[in-house]
């Protein structure tokens, strides 16, 4: 059942994604208020989707999340400290307050990862549109 949530997550935030490797035929602007909204659209799916990731995880009494809260408390209260957590992650924040443990930590890297590369393909994509 986790798996299957997390993989609908993953399949979503992956969909959410492709404008970045989408290539537009256009007239060249080097920047657009489409493109910052698309982009904000991203950024949102993304911190949001980890944000669930790791709800589902510390709901199912995985130990993803450690620092100064309280694991297990309500469903609302883990949704808020994991979107929390993701945002603090996905923007390079680290505040320390929170940190990941044992299986948390091959997600942050992911997460890590595609808040490197989301505003490299932002660019890229801005810049060559021909």
């Amino acid at each position: 059942m986790i798996v299957l949530l997390i993989s609908m997550i993953c399949v979503l935030m992956i969909g959410s994604l492709q404008f970045l490797f989408k290539r537009e035929v256009s007239d060249f602007h080097v920047f657009s208020f489409s493109s910052f909204i698309a982009l904000l659209y991203a950024y949102v799916t993304v911190l949001v989707g980890f944000g669930l990731i790791y709800t589902v995880l510390e709901m199912h009494h995985y130990s993803v999340l450690a620092g100064q809260y309280e694991p297990y408390q309500s469903y609302l209260l883990t949704l808020y400290n994991s979107l929390y957590f993701s945002a603090v992650t996905l923007f390079s924040v680290g505040y320390g307050d929170m940190y990941p443990v044992g299986i948390g930590k091959g997600i942050v890297i992911v997460e890590s990862l595609v808040g490197y590369i989301m505003p490299a393909l932002f660019v890229l994509r801005t810049v060559n549109r021909t």
